[in-house]
C-alpha cells in the first residue's frame, strides 16, 4: 500500500481559504456558536467575509423591534488553561489526548461528537467569561439547560445603578464606589462606538483595546495574551413583518434579517487557536414591574446634579448623586410582596434616559408580572430586584405564539476566511491504494 503525495517544495506565505456553513437556532438573549476555525501560529487572517439569512419562529408583538448580533474571537489555546491541550504541541510521541479529554457522549449544542476534544464549549467559555459577564460572574451564572450562555438584557437606563441595600457598598462608604470596575454596560456602549469608527475608516491601525484605554479605562498592554480578541462584530435593528403561522395559516408577525459583511483588516496569530463565531438575537424589552419614571423623584438639590458637587468642582462629591429608596417606595413602587431598600444613581437618568409605557398600569400592592404580548419583564421580587440583566430560560422563550414548541430564531448562511500562512493542498486527490 501506498500514498500517492505530491512533494511540497519550500514555497512563501500562501493562501488558504476556509468555508464554514452553517444551520443553526437559537433561543432570544443566547450566545449561540455557529462556526470554530483552527489556526496556526505565523498565519494572518487577511479578509474575513459572512452572509446569513435569518428569521424569527411566529412572535407575540407586531411593533416591538429586535436586534441581530454576530461577534468573531480569536481564542489562543494558552486560554484553554488545559494542560493536555498546551503539552499536545510539543509531545514527540504524538500522544493523541482525545483518550485524557474526548467527550463521553456527543454535545449536540456545540456540535461536538463523542470522542472529540470539547475545543469550541471551552472557547466560547472564555469568551462569555471576558467579554459578556461582569466581575465575579461565570458562564454558568446564566445559562439555558442545553449549557448555552444567556447574555445580559442590557437595554441602557437607570436601573443601571439599582442596587439592593444589602450588596451596596453605598452602605458603608460612598466613596467606594470611586473604584468600581467598568461594567458591561459602558463596555457595550464603547463597542457600538468601535464598531461605527472602524466601519468608516477611522482608526485603521488601532485595536479595541487601544480604543477603550483612550476612554481612561485601564486594559493592561498583553491583553491579547489574557482574553479572547475580537476580531469582528456586525449589528442590525430590524421591526417585524407580517406573516402567516405556517402551523394554522393564521395571519402572524416574524423578523428577519440579511446580513452581507466583510472585514479586511488583518490579524496576526501569535500562536495556534480558533477562530470563533456567536450569534445573539435581542428583543427590545421593556420592565412590566416598574411603577413610573424616575423623573418624577428629582426631589433634592443633589438629584439635579449641582456644579459645585461634579467631578470639576474644588471638593468632587460624584458619589452624592446615588439616592437611597426605601421598602415598597420610589420607582420599584408598592408591591404585595415588599421589595428591600435599595439604592439609584441619578446620575444615569440623564446620561440613559428611561423608559415609558401605560401599556399595563401598575397596581400598588400588587404583584407585577411580565407582559410577553407587549414585551414586559418582571424584575425579581423582594431583596433581589437589582438581578433583572440575565433573562431565564422560559423569558427567552416568551416572546413567541407558541412558547413551547415555536421558540427559535432560526438562520443559514456562512463564513469565509483568506488566511495567509504556509499551509498548502499538497495531496491531488482521495488517498490511493496500489
Amino acid at each position: 500500500m501506498a500514498r500517492l503525495i505530491q512533494e511540497l517544495a519550500a514555497t512563501e506565505r500562501v493562501g488558504r481559504y476556509p468555508k464554514h456553513p452553517f444551520m443553526t437556532k437559537e433561543l432570544p438573549f443566547t450566545a449561540q456558536p455557529f462556526m470554530i476555525a483552527p489556526v496556526l501560529p505565523g498565519e494572518t487572517l487577511k479578509n474575513l467575509y459572512f452572509e446569513s439569512r435569518v428569521i424569527t419562529d411566529p412572535i407575540l408583538n407586531p411593533i416591538v423591534g429586535w436586534k441581530k448580533e454576530y461577534y468573531f474571537f480569536y481564542v489562543p489555546v494558552t486560554l484553554l488553561l488545559v494542560d493536555e491541550i498546551r503539552e499536545m504541541f510539543i509531545d514527540p510521541l504524538n500522544t493523541d489526548i482525545s483518550a485524557t479529554l474526548g467527550l463521553a457522549a456527543t454535545d449536540g449544542a456545540y456540535y461536538t461528537a463523542k470522542g472529540g476534544v470539547d475545543y469550541l464549549k471551552r472557547s466560547v467559555k472564555c469568551i462569555i467569561e471576558a467579554h459578556f459577564r461582569d466581575e465575579g460572574e461565570t458562564m454558568a451564572t446564566a445559562q439555558t439547560a442545553a449549557g448555552v450562555p444567556i447574555v445580559q438584557i442590557r437595554d441602557r437606563l437607570w436601573l443601571d445603578s439599582l442596587t439592593d441595600k444589602d450588596t451596596s457598598a453605598l452602605t458603608s462608604d460612598p466613596s467606594a464606589t470611586h473604584d468600581s470596575p467598568t461594567n458591561l454596560e459602558e463596555l457595550q456602549a464603547l463597542y457600538e462606538a468601535y464598531d461605527q469608527l472602524r466601519q468608516v475608516g477611522v482608526m485603521a491601525n488601532m485595536t479595541w483595546e487601544d480604543f477603550i484605554r483612550g476612554y481612561g479605562i485601564s486594559v493592561p498592554e498583553t491583553v491579547d495574551e489574557q482574553k479572547p480578541e475580537l476580531l469582528a462584530r456586525y449589528s442590525d435593528f430590524q421591526y417585524p413583518s407580517n406573516a402567516i403561522d405556517p402551523t394554522n395559516g393564521s395571519p402572524s408577525s416574524a423578523v428577519s434579517w440579511v446580513f452581507k459583511n466583510g472585514k479586511r483588516d488583518p490579524k496576526f496569530f501569535k500562536e495556534p487557536g480558533f477562530v470563533v463565531g456567536l450569534s445573539i438575537t435581542r428583543p427590545k424589552v421593556y420592565f412590566g414591574a416598574l411603577a413610573g419614571n424616575l423623573a418624577g423623584h428629582l426631589t433634592r438639590a443633589w438629584d439635579w446634579l449641582p456644579n459645585y458637587l461634579n467631578e470639576s468642582s474644588p471638593i468632587p462629591l460624584p458619589e452624592t448623586a446615588f439616592k437611597k429608596f426605601a421598602a415598597d417606595a420610589g420607582p420599584l413602587g408598592d408591591r404585595a410582596t415588599a421589595t428591600d431598600a435599595y439604592w439609584v444613581e441619578m446620575r444615569d437618568l440623564f446620561l440613559h434616559g428611561d423608559q415609558f409605557q401605560n401599556m399595563v398600569p401598575f397596581a400598588d400592592n400588587g404583584t407585577p408580572a411580565g407582559n410577553y404580548a407587549h414585551h414586559m419583564l418582571p424584575l425579581p421580587a423582594g431583596n433581589n430586584h437589582e438581578q433583572y440583566k440575565y433573562p431565564t430560560e422560559a423569558m427567552c422563550k416568551g416572546f413567541f405564539k407558541d412558547a413551547v414548541n415555536k421558540v427559535d430564531i432560526r438562520q443559514d448562511g456562512y463564513c469565509s476566511l483568506q488566511i495567509q500562512g504556509k499551509v498548502k493542498n499538497v495531496q491531488p486527490g482521495p488517498i490511493t491504494v496500489q
